[in-house]
């Protein structure tokens, strides 16, 4: 069936000569080849910006102009693509709170969704943040374990500190 592919016809991005793709949906899919083979291109410069476009023709004018723009992607036709989320190339550099949503850049928007159509809805979107204290597990603060100190595991109690009670790593009589 036609709708299970996305269909690109005639990609002319940087190094892609008119080029026509069928990429499986609902699938993962790697893209492998040489340097200059037109990977990048296909992922990030034809399929992430065809779907960034077809994202943004659900927001009004006033939303769009306030958006980043890059311009439509030199293609015939892009058919059956659903919204992309794309996850940068360069090296993850979160912090301890950082995840998918966060690297995405999805979660403020999911927030704000939250923060509206909840069952309890909230007037401020950062009530559903694990990063705001206010949205944050009063338990864990937002980092989803906790951290306790096992004192046995650093002393032993049976010793003196000449006898090397200290059980921490680096630290010798």
């Amino acid at each position: 069936m036609d709708t299970l592919k996305i269909k690109i016809r005639g990609a002319r991005e940087n190094n892609l000569k008119n080029i026509d793709l069928d990429i499986p949906r609902g699938k993962i899919t790697a893209f492998a080849g040489v340097s200059g083979s037109g990977k990048s291109s296909v992922v990030f410069d034809t399929i992430a910006v065809a779907s960034t476009h077809q994202l943004y023709d659900i927001f009004p004018l006033y939303i769009r102009s306030r958006m980043p723009y890059r311009p439509a992607p030199r293609v015939d036709a892009v058919e059956n693509l659903s919204t992309a989320i794309v996850v940068d190339q360069r090296p993850f550099s979160g912090n301890i709170r950082s995840t998918v949503g966060t690297m995405t850049e999805i979660m403020p928007m999911m927030r704000l969704l939250f923060s509206r159509f909840a069952e309890h809805p909230l007037a401020l979107s950062s009530g559903y943040s694990f990063n705001d204290p206010s949205g944050m597990c009063p338990v864990c603060e937002g980092l989803g374990s906790i951290v306790e100190f096992d004192l046995n595991k650093m002393i032993d109690r049976e010793k003196s500190l000449n006898q090397e009670a200290i059980l921490l790593p680096g630290f010798a009589m």
